[in-house]
């Protein structure tokens, strides 16, 4: 009886821990997919974030003003 029983376990185990890292690997899969996706959508962001600091630092060059705010 008990036998048997550390039998189905070991079986239950195997089964089970197979399941688990299958679903395991489709959840990294997906995650990875939706990241590469996410970096695909911010590169043209982020080019414009490049141009706009070029900008911003261009207008502070010209303005001479003690008294006026400064960005970054």
């Amino acid at each position: 009886m008990i036998y048997m029983l550390k039998v189905n376990i070991l079986i239950a185990s195997a089964v089970f821990g197979f399941a688990g890292v299958f679903i395991l690997v489709l959840f990294a899969w997906t995650e990875t997919k939706k990241y590469a996706y996410a970096l695909r959508s911010m590169r043209p962001v982020a080019g414009a974030a490049r141009r706009e600091r070029f900008a911003i630092s261009r207008g502070n060059s010209r303005n001479r003003n003690a008294t006026s705010f400064h960005v970054a």
